[in-house]
C-alpha cells in the first residue's frame, strides 16, 4: 500500500550487493508502527534470497526433484500411511511368465495382495489374523508365501527339483528379487525366477482356494500343479517352442540352462 509504482516488480526493488540481497524501496511515506514492524521481518527475509534472471515457476517442494508429479505425490502418501510397509522397487518383465503373474508378482513385492495383517492395517474388521493355513501365525506375505511350514514345505521340494539345495529361501525377496542359483547365467536366472513367480502365483490361489472354498490343503496336487504350469508357460513362451521335453523338465528343469550349448534356442 505504501508503494510509489504500483506497477513496480520484485527485480526493482530487490538488490544483489556482495551477494546480499537489500531492499531498493520507494515509499509513498515512511512506514511505522505496524508496517515498520513488518518491513523489519521483510528485510530479514530477503537477505538471502539470490534473484535472478530466470522466469518465475513452480517448485514441488516435497520432493527433492522439484518437480510434481502424481507418483512422487503418491509414494509420499504411502510412506506417511504406511511407513516401512511401502517399497520403491523396479520389478523388470520376465518374458517366460504371462502378465497376470508378471503383475501379481510386482503386488506380492508391494505388500499389495490382501493378507490378513494387511487388511486389519486397513481398518476391516476380520474375525482372526491368524495364517489360514497353520492358525498359529500372523499372517503377513512373507508368512503365507514363504515361511508357514505349509508353504516352505513346497519351496523345499522345488528347491530339490531344481537342484538348488544350496539356495536359501526364507522371504519374499528371495522369492521375488534375488537372482542367487543362476546369477552367472543369465537364462537360468530367468528360468529359475520364472519358477519362482509362478510358484508363488500358485501357492495363492490355493491358499485362496482354502479360504474361500474349504478346500484342503494338498502338496502334492500344487507341486504338480508348478510343475505343469511352469513347463507349459515356460516352453509357449521360448523361441523353439519344441526345445523342451516335458519328461527332461519333469526330471530335472536345470538341464536347460546349461550354456553352452543353450538346449532352449533363446540365447
Amino acid at each position: 500500500m505504501l508503494e510509489s509504482h504500483k506497477d513496480a516488480t520484485v527485480a526493482d526493488r530487490i538488490l544483489n550487493v556482495n551477494s546480499i540481497s537489500i531492499g531498493n524501496w520507494e515509499w509513498s511515506r515512511s512506514p511505522g508502527g505496524r508496517a515498520l514492524d513488518e518491513l523489519t521481518k521483510l528485510n530479514n527475509l530477503i537477505s538471502s534470497v539470490s534473484i535472478t534472471d530466470r522466469p518465475d515457476s513452480w517448485k514441488f517442494s516435497l520432493d527433492t526433484s522439484g518437480t510434481f508429479t502424481t507418483s512422487s505425490l503418491s509414494k509420499l502418501i504411502n510412506n506417511l500411511k504406511y511407513g516401512i510397509h511401502s517399497r520403491n522397487i523396479l520389478l523388470s518383465r520376465n518374458k517366460f511368465v504371462p502378465q497376470k503373474v508378471f503383475i501379481f508378482s510386482w503386488r506380492v513385492i508391494q505388500l499389495k495382495i490382501p493378507v490378513r495383517s494387511e487388511l486389519d492395517k486397513k481398518g476391516i474388521d476380520l474375525h482372526t489374523i491368524l495364517c489360514p493355513l497353520c492358525d498359529h501365525h500372523i499372517e503377513t506375505i512373507d508368512h503365507v508365501l514363504v515361511n508357514c511350514h505349509h508353504a516352505s514345505s513346497i519351496w523345499t521340494q522345488l528347491l530339490d527339483w531344481w537342484n538348488q539345495n544350496n539356495t536359501t529361501i526364507s522371504s519374499i525377496n528371495d522369492v521375488i528379487i534375488s537372482n542367487q542359483g543362476f546369477s552367472h547365467n543369465s537364462i537360468g536366472s530367468s528360468l529359475w525366477q520364472a519358477t519362482k513367480w509362478i510358484a508363488c502365483y500358485i501357492l495363492w490361489k490355493h491358499r485362496n482356494l482354502k479360504v474361500f472354498s474349504s478346500k484342503v490343503w494338498n502338496p502334492a496336487m500344487i507341486i504338480s500343479e508348478i510343475q505343469t504350469q511352469t513347463f507349459s508357460w515356460i516352453s509357449t513362451r521360448s523361441r523353439k517352442k519344441k526345445s523342451i521335453d516335458w519328461h527332461q523338465w519333469l526330471l530335472n528343469p536345470s538341464f536347460y540352462v546349461a550354456s553352452p550349448p543353450n538346449r532352449m534356442g533363446i540365447g
